[in-house]
């Protein structure tokens, strides 16, 4: 089957489509995903020089 730039377009605007959800979702899963720094750092030391 010959290609078409009709077939080209259509799955050029398929393949921004679905990079655009991808980004969406992994943007809302960062937004859900709370750091508790308290407990992220609670067995490091870290010195401060001042």
């Amino acid at each position: 089957m010959p290609d078409t730039k009709r077939g080209r377009e259509r799955k050029g605007r398929k393949k921004r489509m679905q990079r655009r959800e991808y980004e969406i979702e992994r943007e809302l899963e960062a937004r859900h995903r709370d750091l508790d720094f308290d407990e992220l750092y609670e067995d490091a030391e870290i010195e401060l020089e001042l």
